[in-house]
C-alpha cells in the first residue's frame, strides 16, 4: 500500500469517527518527545533517584517490607507512609500511620518515638481536608485562601476536625512547637472556628485580617484552572489577536505542556493544535522573540532540583505567530543537558537579537523533598549568543560563557538582566543557593561580550540562600532596583513555624529577603528592613505589577516548601514608596491573595483587556500528590486609569526587552509624575507579558512618553492618552492606537 492510500485511509477513518485526526508532529517536536518519553521510562523503570514518582517508590518501599524485621519493619513502614502521602493516596498513609503510631505507643508518647507519627499524622489529615475540599470544591473562588471566608470553609471538615486534635495533642506534649501551634490555627480556619476554637494559649491573633476589596479567583470560570504540581506559565499574545495567552508547564515527567487561548479574557486549550502533543515536563518557562519575526517564542527549562539525574534536554519552541509552535532545541544549538529551571533572555552584545542565559545547578547537596540529600554534580551554567537564523529560519545559538568572563559553576536558582548604570547595556544578576550571589556587568564593546564580576564591591552578594529575583523600580526614582528572595533549605521543615514567629512578633530562624536600591554609581543600598521587606518569605514564584493601578510596582511571592506540611500563605506586598524611601505594606491577608497552596511561577498580564493585571500563578507541590489547581487572581474594582504600549523594536530586538519607558502624567491638582517601566516578563520564577500596563492613578493627561531602546537610542512618542492601548514600534516617534 502507498503511503498516500494509507493517509488518506487515516483521514476517512478519523472523519468516520467524528474526529478530526491529530495534527502531524513537526521533526524538531517528535524528536523531542521521543526523547522525552524514553527518558521518563528510564526514570520509571528506576524511580527512586526522582522524588516525583512517588507512587512507583511506595510500591517499591512496600516490595522490600519483608526484608525488615523490628524497629527496622517500623521505620520501613513509616518511610512507606510517608511516600504514600505524598503519592496522593492519603488513607493508605492514614492508616498505617494510626496503626504505628499505636505501636508506638500512643499519645501517651508523643516526647518519644511516637512524636514522628503524630507530627506526620497531623499533616495526612490536613492534606485530606484540602484533598476533599480544596480540590473538590475548586469552582469557589476564595478556596484555600487566608482567612477562610465563605465557600473556603471545609464542607467535609473530617480532615481539619481530625489535624486539629492531632495537632493538639502535639502542643499538649510540646506547648513551644510553632509549627504545630501554626497548623492548629490553620485547622481551625478550616473548620470556620477561628479565632474562637483555637485555645487561647496557641491562638495565634490576627489571622483573620479585614478586607473588602479582595482578588478573587476566576480561573475555574475563565478555563484556566489547570491540575498539576509545581510548574511554569508564560502569559503573551501568541495568536497575534492582542491578548495573552497560556503556555503553562508541570513538574511530572509526564505531565503535558498545555496551551491556552485567550477569547475575551476566557481561555481554551488548544495543546494539540498548537503543534505540543508529546512534550512534556518543565518548571519553569521564559519567552520572548528569538527570530525577530514579531511574535514571542517560548523556552521550556528542566531538571531543577533533580541533582545528579537532572541531565535534561531544555525545550526552545518556535512561534509562527499564529500560536503553533515547533521545538527547534536541537536544530537551534540548545540541546545540551543539564539540571535548570531557571534563564533569561536579552540581547547582550548589541547585535539586534536575543541572546539567552541558563543558570545551572552545579554543585550544592541540599534536602529533597524527603529529607534525603542529593549528590554533588557539575553543570556550568551557560551564556548563548544568538547569531541569527538559518536558512529554514532557525535561530542559530552559539555558547559563549568562559569566552565572556562568565566562569559560573554553582547551584543557581534565579537569573534575571537589568541596566544597572543607565548604558543601555544589560547587566545580569544570579542567584545562589547556598553562597554569595553574583552581579555580572556587561562591558562588551564592537560586538565582542564581556562581563565583570562585582557583586561584592555593588553590595548586592546576600542572602546566601536565595531563590527568585526581580528587577524592578522600587523606589520610583527612575533606575532599576534588585529584589532577591530568600530560599533557606537548612530550614525546609520549619515554614510553618517560621509563620507562627513572624505572626506573633518573635525573630526568624531562616535567613531574609533583600531589597537594593540602586545608587545609581554602579552600588547599591539594602534597604530590606526599611521597606518592610526583611522577611524569611521562602520564595519560589515571584512577580512584580501594579496591584492597585497607582503606579507604583508592587509584589507578589509564590512560597512554599517541599513538604505537605508546608502550609503558609503566598504573599502581596503593596507599595507605598516614594523616591528614595522604600515602603511595602503586607496585605497578604486583607488582599484575598494568601493561597495557602505552594506558590510557584507568577504572571502578571491584562488576559480581559480591561485596563488592569490580572495575576496567574501555577500552584501545587514538588512531589506527585501535592496537586493544586493553578489561579488566575482578579482584582476590584479601581477606579485608578492605565495605559497599555506593545513596543517593537527594528534596531533592537523586536520583543523590546531591555527597553525602557518613562511616562509622565498630569494630576487634577496640575502637578506631574514621571513613571518609569523596562520591558520583561517579570520575576526570574514566571513570565508575565511583554506589554507595559502602567497604572496611572488618577491622571488626566500624558504629558510626554519617552523611550530608550536597548543599546541607548532615546525616542519621544506622541499621541499616547490615558485609557489607551497603543503599539509603539522604534523609529516612528508616535504610539498607534490598538483594537480592543
Amino acid at each position: 500500500m502507498t503511503s498516500a492510500r494509507l493517509a488518506l485511509l487515516i483521514l476517512l477513518a478519523a472523519a468516520a469517527a467524528g474526529c478530526d485526526p491529530a495534527p502531524e508532529r513537526a521533526e524538531g517536536t517528535q524528536r523531542m518527545a521521543d526523547t522525552l518519553a524514553a527518558r521518563a521510562a528510564a526514570a520509571e523503570a528506576a524511580p527512586m533517584p526522582y522524588f516525583v514518582l512517588n507512587t512507583d517508590r511506595a510500591d517499591r518501599l512496600e516490595a522490600a517490607l519483608g526484608r525488615y524485621r523490628g524497629d527496622d519493619l517500623l521505620r520501613a513502614r513509616f518511610d512507606l507512609a510517608r511516600e504514600r502521602l505524598q503519592a496522593g493516596d492519603t488513607d493508605a498513609a492514614i492508616a498505617q500511620l494510626v496503626d504505628l503510631g499505636e505501636r508506638a505507643g500512643g499519645v501517651g508518647a508523643l516526647d518519644g518515638p511516637a512524636r514522628p507519627v503524630y507530627d506526620l499524622l497531623a499533616t495526612a489529615y490536613l492534606r485530606r481536608g484540602e484533598q476533599a475540599n480544596c480540590l473538590a470544591n475548586h469552582h469557589a473562588g476564595e478556596v484555600c485562601v487566608l482567612p477562610f471566608r465563605g465557600a473556603a470553609v471545609h464542607d467535609d471538615p473530617d480532615g481539619a476536625r481530625r489535624a486539629a486534635d492531632v495537632l493538639a495533642d502535639l502542643l499538649e506534649a510540646a506547648p513551644t512547637d510553632l509549627g504545630s501551634r501554626w497548623l492548629l490555627n490553620v485547622a481551625h480556619h478550616a473548620l470556620g472556628s477561628y479565632p474562637e476554637g483555637v485555645p487561647e494559649a496557641w491562638r495565634i491573633d490576627g489571622l483573620d485580617a479585614p478586607g473588602d476589596a479582595r482578588w478573587t479567583n476566576v480561573a475555574p470560570h475563565r478555563g484556566a484552572a489547570v491540575d498539576g504540581i509545581s510548574g511554569g506559565v508564560s502569559a503573551e499574545d501568541f495568536d497575534g489577536d492582542g491578548d495573552p495567552d497560556l503556555l503553562v508547564t508541570s513538574y511530572g515527567l509526564r505531565d503535558p505542556i498545555r496551551y491556552f487561548e485567550n477569547d475575551g479574557g476566557r481561555f481554551a486549550e488548544q495543546t494539540e493544535a498548537a503543534g505540543l502533543g508529546g512534550l512534556t515536563g518543565g518548571l519553569n518557562t521564559v519567552h520572548g522573540d528569538v527570530d525577530n519575526d514579531g511574535d514571542a517564542d517560548v523556552l521550556v527549562l528542566r531538571g531543577g532540583w533533580f541533582g545528579v539525574v537532572g541531565d535534561w534536554p531544555n525545550s526552545l519552541l518556535l512561534n509562527d505567530g499564529t500560536g503553533r509552535f515547533e521545538d527547534v532545541t536541537y536544530a537551534a544549538g540548545l540541546g545540551s543537558e543539564h539540571p535548570t529551571q531557571t534563564a533569561a533572555f536579552a540581547d547582550v552584545d548589541g547585535d539586534g537579537d536575543l541572546d539567552l542565559f541558563v543558570g545551572n545547578e552545579s554543585g550544592g547537596a541540599y534536602p529533597d523533598a524527603l529529607g534525603q540529600t542529593g549528590e554533588s554534580t557539575a553543570h556550568a551554567s551557560e551564556l548563548f549568543l544568538n547569531e541569527g537564523t538559518d536558512e529554514r529560519g532557525v535561530p542559530q545559538f552559539r555558547e559563549a560563557a568562559a569566552e565572556a568572563g562568565i566562569e559560573l559553576a554553582a547551584f543557581v536558582k534565579g537569573v534575571a538582566f537589568g541596566d544597572v548604570e543607565g548604558d543601555g547595556r544589560p547587566d545580569l544578576y544570579v542567584s545562589v543557593l547556598g553562597g554569595p550571589n553574583k552581579l555580572y556587568l556587561n562591558r562588551t564593546e564592537g560586538g565582542r561580550p564581556r562581563f565583570e564580576e562585582a557583586a561584592e564591591a555593588a553590595g548586592v552578594a546576600g542572602p546566601d540562600f536565595s531563590f527568585p529575583v526581580a528587577w524592578f523600580d522600587a523606589d520610583g526614582d527612575g533606575r532599576d532596583d534588585l529584589l532577591v528572595v530568600s530560599y533557606d533549605v537548612r530550614h525546609f521543615f520549619e515554614t510553618p513555624a517560621d509563620a507562627a514567629r513572624e505572626a506573633l512578633g518573635m525573630e526568624p530562624t531562616a535567613e531574609t529577603t533583600r531589597l537594593y536600591l540602586n545608587n545609581g554609581d554602579g552600588t547599591f543600598r539594602d534597604a530590606s528592613a526599611e521597606a518592610g521587606l526583611d522577611l524569611p518569605l521562602f520564595g519560589m514564584g515571584l512577580g512584580v505589577g501594579d496591584l492597585d493601578g497607582d503606579g507604583r510596582l508592587d509584589v507578589y511571592v509564590g512560597t512554599g516548601a517541599p513538604e505537605l506540611r508546608s502550609l503558609i500563605p503566598n504573599r502581596a506586598f503593596l507599595n507605598r514608596s516614594a523616591p528614595g524611601a522604600p515602603a511595602f505594606e503586607d496585605v497578604t491577608l486583607s488582599s484575598g491573595l494568601g493561597h495557602l497552596q505552594k506558590g510557584h511561577a507568577i504572571a502578571f498580564a491584562d488576559v480581559d483587556l480591561d485596563g488592569d493585571e490580572e495575576i496567574y500563578e501555577v500552584m501545587g507541590g514538588a512531589v506527585e500528590g501535592d496537586r493544586a489547581l493553578n489561579v488566575l487572581f482578579d482584582g476590584p474594582a479601581s477606579d485608578a486609569r492605565w495605559l497599555s504600549l506593545t513596543l517593537e523594536g527594528r534596531r533592537a530586538n523586536r520583543s523590546a526587552i531591555g527597553a525602557r519607558v518613562a511616562v509622565t502624567v498630569r494630576r487634577p491638582d496640575g502637578t506631574t509624575r514621571t513613571l518609569a517601566r523596562t520591558v520583561g516578563t517579570g520575576g526570574s520564577f514566571g513570565a508575565g507579558s511583554l506589554t507595559v500596563d502602567l497604572g496611572l492613578g488618577d491622571a488626566e493627561a500624558v504629558e510626554a512618553v519617552t523611550v530608550r531602546w536597548p543599546g541607548g537610542a532615546e525616542e519621544s512618542i506622541a499621541g499616547a492618552a490615558p485609557g489607551g492601548r497603543y503599539r509603539v514600534v522604534e523609529g516612528a516617534g508616535r504610539a498607534d492606537a490598538l483594537d480592543r
